[in-house]
């Protein structure tokens, strides 16, 4: 996949996320969704830890660095109960503003990277954790992180707006 395709992904994914999102009123963003476990704004949280593990990976292998985070290390399941844990405090509004800065960052990010890191099991450089990439391209795990990642999420948006109809 090409770093243009990527962008396009990226683009169009995140709005169709969003488009849920905004069919929910503000007030009901921190109630917790019909059958599930956890609110709108918790999902915009979740959502956006992961696209910041990837700004945060592309920008350390742009330095030369290697990161290391619990989500590669001690799996998905405690990387995520961390931050249901981290954002149960945190209102909606900073949510919904970092979530933007991350998205902003995230395009930023990868609209520096050429087809070729995109493509290479390396990606960017050397650098870039081998527990994240698991011998994949980049484009792949920013696809099963990010633009895959959104409708993983979209039946919950979508029965908070429902509920908030009634």
């Amino acid at each position: 996949m090409t770093r243009d395709e990527v962008l396009l992904r990226l683009r169009d994914g995140r709005a169709e996320f969003e488009a849920r999102l905004s069919a929910i009123p503000r007030g009901a963003l921190e109630q917790v969704t019909p059958g599930g476990a956890h609110s709108p704004k918790d999902i915009v949280a979740h959502i956006t830890a992961y696209e910041e593990l990837v700004v945060q990976r592309l920008r350390a292998a742009r330095r030369g660095e290697t990161t290391v985070f619990d989500r590669d290390r001690v799996g998905w399941k405690a990387f995520n109960e961390r931050i249901w844990n981290e954002v149960a405090s945190v209102d909606v509004e900073t949510v919904l503003a970092h979530a933007d800065e991350v998205f902003a960052d995230l395009l930023e990010e990868v609209a520096q990277l050429s087809d070729e890191e995109l493509a290479a099991p390396t990606g960017a450089t050397a650098a870039l954790d081998p527990a994240w990439l698991e011998g994949e391209p980049v484009w792949k795990l920013i696809y099963i992180d990010v633009f895959d990642h959104y409708p993983m999420h979209h039946a919950a948006l979508e029965a908070a707006a429902r509920t908030t109809e009634s």
